[in-house]
């Protein structure tokens, strides 16, 4: 089973490349440092703040809320 840092950057990469985005115009977008963006997408970030998510959501067009709804996140654990 994958940790949380990977499924948010599995997310995240799915959503630029539905923007036809880079992780270096994210980060520009969101206004965080390039190092910040690629560590998420690396594994290097193990827990990306929220604050890090809701930029990133921002520069993306979507609410938070948005971002964690898909399948991981939306299976209850038994």
């Amino acid at each position: 089973m994958k940790n949380d840092a990977e499924l948010i950057a599995e997310n995240l990469l799915k959503l630029i490349e539905e923007r036809n985005l880079t992780i270096n115009r994210l980060a520009t977008l969101s206004g965080l440092k390039q190092s910040t963006v690629n560590s998420i997408f690396n594994g290097a970030s193990k827990r990306p703040t929220i604050s890090t998510i809701r930029k990133l959501c921002k520069a993306l067009g979507i609410s938070v809320h948005t971002f964690f709804d898909f399948p991981p996140y939306n299976e209850v654990e038994k």
